[in-house]
């Protein structure tokens, strides 16, 4: 093998799209699996449905990589029958993922787990925190986890799983289906409406991490040692507010006019102190997470007018 052949699971997803950019910039060899194929001139692009095993098999069978990240997950929870879509989706598809891959030969593949897992909203984790998940998302992202843990037990296979945090980025495509996603919401919603609605207070807190970061750290964690677990995050906390502020700020200066913020004064929920402790990932690369949120505001108002006028 080359040493730089990409597998990207879910490639064309809000992540995906993000790595597949990012490694292509840098001389891999990029397949990207999908159910849905886009732009597929630009990729070697593989159609499959992670959640079928069988098909799986056929359109992997002559599919040699050195490297795979593992993007596809469900997490629209807000669709029908989504515990039933997660389980199958994020725990059976990577299983059955493993199973097609597992006598390949890869270096490493590396799984995009979340830190819902631990299931906690205060305090300090850190990767020997018990996990307690909350909802089906973090539940079947836990579920996955154990079956990495199983088929490296069984058949040594190479894993290394990241418990992401918040990851914000202006979208590849106005297509996306995160818009849902809090600071992509903020600037569609200061785009279109000029006002910009909160459903709480502002005050809570989350750890956000830039998808750029996220590109370099997977980079570099081709050469980990397997069978190991980390947290992904920035180690810093924001609250709704802040980010809403950075969206009106960039507002007026792009159109020269302001915007007005609506805060849910009935929300009296007091904000928690949380920290996704990223030492243990820390202690491998040397490496500064950087703060690009008003890039990203910029550059989703700039995909918002070239698609919204």
């Amino acid at each position: 093998m080359s040493g730089k052949r990409l597998l990207i699971t879910g490639g064309f997803g809000n992540l995906g799209l993000w790595f597949s950019e990012y490694f292509t910039t840098k001389g891999y060899d990029i397949y990207i699996l999908s159910k849905n194929i886009k732009n597929s001139f630009i990729y070697n692009s593989i159609q499959a449905n992670i959640i079928n095993l069988e098909e799986l098999k056929e359109k992997l069978k002559y599919i040699e990589v050195d490297y795979v990240i593992h993007t596809a997950s469900y997490n629209e929870y807000f669709h029908k029958n989504y515990a039933k879509k997660a389980l199958l989706v994020n725990s059976l598809g990577t299983r059955n993922l493993i199973e097609v891959l597992k006598d390949k030969n890869i270096k490493n593949f590396i799984y995009l787990s979340t830190f819902h897992i631990y299931g906690t909203s205060s305090g300090v984790i850190d990767e020997t925190t018990p996990p307690n998940p909350k909802n089906d998302y973090a539940s079947t992202h836990l579920f996955a986890e154990f079956y990495l843990k199983q088929f490296y037990s069984s058949s040594n296979f190479p894993y290394i799983i990241f418990r992401l945090t918040n990851s914000y980025g202006s979208p590849k495509s106005i297509s996306t289906n995160k818009w849902y996603l809090v600071l992509n919401d903020l600037v569609k919603s200061a785009y279109l409406y000029r006002k910009i609605v909160l459903n709480s207070n502002g005050e809570a807190k989350r750890d956000f991490i830039w998808i750029g970061d996220v590109c370099r750290v997977m980079e570099k964690s081709f050469k980990f040692e397997p069978n190991n677990i980390f947290n992904l995050s920035s180690k810093k906390s924001y609250n709704i507010l802040f980010l809403a502020k950075k969206v009106r700020k960039i507002y007026k200066k792009r159109y020269k006019k302001d915007i007005e913020i609506v805060i849910n004064k009935e929300d009296k929920t007091k904000p928690l102190n949380l920290v996704v402790d990223n030492s243990k990932l820390k202690k491998l690369i040397d490496f500064e997470f950087l703060d690009r949120f008003e890039k990203e505001i910029e550059n989703i108002f700039t995909l918002l007018e070239n698609n919204y006028g």
